[in-house]
Order: C-alpha cells, then sequence, then structure tokens
C-alpha cells in the first residue's frame, strides 16, 4: 500500500483545483456568509407586501347585519389597525364591484348570525383574512350570544379571553423539536453522497477514455488505486463541506443582532453530537457508494455508457431516501421498516442517522451499524478493484450485471 498515499494526494489535488469545485464552493461559502442578512431582507419584503398602501384609504367593508357596529368595528379593528372598517348596506353586487375596482381592500358579507361571505379580489396562496375573518365573526357571535343570555361585557370578557397555560412533559425524544434539523441535514447527507460519489465515478471513466488506467494499472495495485482515489475525493468533499459549514457558523454568530429571525436560528441550530453522527454516516454511506458507483464506473468506455451502469444504484439510494422520507414525515420513526433498514448497509447511514438522533436508542444499535456498514465498505473496496482490475482492458458495450458477476467468480 505504499502508493495509497500518493494516489490519494494526487486525486485531492485535482479535486480540489477542478473550476467547477472552485466554483461551487465559492458560491455556497458566498450564500453562507450573506445567509444572516437574506431572512432579514425576505423578511422585511414579505411584511412590505402585506402593509397596506399609503397611497390610498384602505377599506374593509362590512355588510349590515343584525351585530352591533360598533362591536364588529372593534374587533376588526384589533386585528387590521391601519385600515378603515365600514359598515355598508350595500347589496353583495355592488361590494362585488368595489372591492375587484379595489376601492374596498376586501369585504365580508353577513349573509346570517352564524354564515358569512369573503369577497376578494386575488386570493393568494397564504392568505389569511378569511381565517381571521372566520375567528373574528365567531368571537361576535359568541358576545351577542352571552349578551341575549343577560351577561355583562366584564363577565363575557373574563369568559371569552381567559388565560390558558399548557406545558409539555416529554419522557422519551422530543421530535418537534429535532425533526427539522434531522429533515435538513436529511437532504445535505443525501446530496453530498450523491455528489461526491459522482465524482469518483468521473474520475475513472476519465481515467478509461485517456487510457490513463492502463498506465496506472502497470504502476500501483488496483486495491492502492481504488482507495487512494475514493479516501481522495471524499477528502476533497469533506474540505468543501467543511468551509461551508464554518462559513455558515460564522454567519450565524457575527451577524447584526436580530439580522435572523429567532424561528430560523432554532431551525438550524445543530447541536454538536448531531452534526458529528451527521459527519459519521455521511463518510459512511460516501464510501459505501463510492466502492460501488466506482467499480460500475471502469466498465464504461466512455461518458454515455456511465449513466446507464450507474443508474440501478443511484435509482436504489433514491429511492432510499424517499422512503426515509416518508417515514420521518408519517412519524413512523420508531417502526420496524426504520429499525430494519438502519442495518442494512445501504439504507443504515441515513436510517440510522435518523434513529440515532430522534430516538432514544441504545448505543450498542449503532456501534452494530456501523460495523456492517465498515464491513461492507471493506468487501465494496476489494469488490471494487477487482472490477477496476477487470475493467481496465474492457471497452466497446458494457458487461452486463450477470456478465460480471461471472468475472468476479473466475477472479
Amino acid at each position: 500500500m505504499k502508493n495509497i498515499f500518493k494516489i490519494l494526494k494526487f486525486e485531492y489535488l485535482t479535486c480540489v483545483r477542478n473550476k467547477a469545485f472552485i466554483i461551487v464552493t465559492i458560491v455556497m461559502v458566498c450564500i453562507s456568509l450573506f445567509f444572516s442578512f437574506i431572512p432579514g431582507l425576505i423578511t422585511s419584503m414579505i411584511s412590505d407586501s402585506m402593509e397596506p398602501s399609503e397611497d390610498k384609504e384602505n377599506i374593509i367593508a362590512i355588510s349590515k347585519s343584525g351585530y352591533k357596529d360598533e362591536l364588529i368595528k372593534s374587533k376588526f379593528s384589533a386585528f387590521y389597525p391601519a385600515y378603515t372598517i365600514k359598515i355598508t348596506d350595500e347589496d353583495q353586487k355592488t361590494i362585488e364591484k368595489k372591492v375587484d375596482s379595489e376601492e374596498y381592500s376586501f369585504a365580508i358579507q353577513i349573509t346570517s348570525p352564524n354564515t358569512f361571505t369573503h369577497i376578494v379580489k386575488d386570493r393568494l396562496v397564504y392568505d389569511s383574512d378569511s381565517d381571521i375573518a372566520l375567528n373574528i365573526m365567531q368571537d361576535v357571535f359568541k358576545v351577542t350570544e352571552l349578551e341575549k343570555r343577560g351577561l355583562s361585557d366584564e363577565d363575557i370578557d373574563t369568559v371569552l379571553n381567559a388565560p390558558f397555560a399548557v406545558e409539555t412533559v416529554v419522557t422519551g425524544s422530543d421530535h418537534t423539536k429535532n425533526y427539522m434539523p434531522v429533515y435538513l441535514l436529511m437532504c445535505v447527507l443525501y446530496v453530498a453522497i450523491v455528489s461526491f460519489s459522482n465524482t469518483v465515478t468521473q474520475s475513472v471513466v476519465s481515467e478509461k477514455n485517456t487510457r490513463t488506467m492502463e498506465l496506472l494499472i502497470t504502476c500501483a495495485d488496483p486495491k492502492e488505486l481504488m482507495f487512494g482515489k475514493v479516501i481522495g475525493a471524499g477528502l476533497a468533499g469533506l474540505t468543501q463541506l467543511t468551509l461551508i459549514f464554518l462559513s455558515l457558523f460564522a454567519s450565524m454568530n457575527y451577524s447584526p443582532v436580530d439580522a435572523i429571525p429567532a424561528e430560523i436560528k432554532d431551525f438550524i441550530n445543530f447541536p454538536a453530537e448531531t452534526l458529528l453522527l451527521a459527519l459519521m454516516f455521511f463518510i459512511l454511506g460516501y464510501f459505501i457508494y463510492a466502492f460501488l458507483l466506482g467499480a460500475l464506473a471502469s466498465f464504461a468506455s466512455k461518458s454515455e455508457d456511465l449513466s446507464g451502469l450507474i443508474s440501478p444504484v443511484t435509482f436504489i439510494l433514491m429511492a432510499l431516501y424517499f422512503i426515509l422520507i416518508f417515514l420521518c414525515s408519517g412519524d413512523m420513526v420508531d417502526s420496524t421498516v426504520m429499525t430494519v433498514l438502519s442495518y442494512i448497509p445501504l439504507s443504515a447511514p441515513m436510517a440510522m442517522f435518523i434513529r440515532a438522533v430522534l430516538l432514544e436508542i441504545p448505543v450498542w444499535e449503532v456501534i452494530v451499524s456501523v460495523v456492517l456498514q465498515l464491513a461492507t465498505i471493506y468487501l465494496f473496496g476489494l469488490m471494487a478493484a477487482a472490477i477496476y482490475r477487470i475493467g481496465v482492458l474492457m471497452y466497446g458495450n458494457p458487461p452486463k450485471p450477470a456478465e460480471i458477476f461471472k468475472m468476479l467468480l473466475k477472479k
């Protein structure tokens, strides 16, 4: 294994000097550094778009009803302080025309004590006016009905606005606290494994096209070549991820006060142990798929053959990713299916990561999963080296899976 460090160094430098690698790293680092300003900018844009225009009077029209006008005005004014609340006896068609011409911002046509029509020109995806109006009208209905039963305004206010305190005691793991960080890191884990594994396949195909592979195989052992190539590309990927996360950390911790909303800080505030687990399972997942894809790539005579050779493996990885996301979103993290997937090497890097963060599982389960993955990496590495040796002089149409299996048995 004397040549492995030379190959590793060569592969690492080749990756980090690649123009695409440099550009992607710079762009991602810049985005991370400016991350502290993006939420504030988006928030200000959204808040500006939701603010009523100062160029004209913004009116909410509410039709006449059996309710007290002052009661309705006070309730709507509490939610829309910048709007003028107008009680009108116009019919619905007239109100609709004025809403359409934007004379009214929107209108409420009360048709019975507990039914109303919300009239608006354009209904946005995140429009909350209808829900707010529903809450207000329910409140108005309750106040009116309680008054009919002889309760005073003070008693009504006491009943409707009685404070409630909720305390949740979690005896196990809190999924609501960890779910979103885990979901985000799962996406990063998946994208990183796919991206950096493909780096190995591109490198192998490039060597095959230029006949460099034939020269390399005479100078070094196939195991040295394959392990050095995979480790070098993996270190390049870790370098890129480290730079991105360090810039994100700097942006989060040295940004102006209140530049990032507290909700977003909570969303990406990963505990140290979660990040360490993500790093460990990224490394394990990367090696498993890098060896597997690198081995298949050695049979490609040209770049056009690559997608057909590696597509079954990438499809399996994609399918496993979506299955795990489904299990997470369906609150089935502690299901038997998730448990089984956390021990199958192809799915374990992501599945065990999810279980280790969201559930309180024994340490031995994580250790067993990691040992199984390490054993798989070693076996895949040996298999990749053997296939790499077989594929050196193979040109023309790529072999079928059955033919590859027969070649390995002969070896």
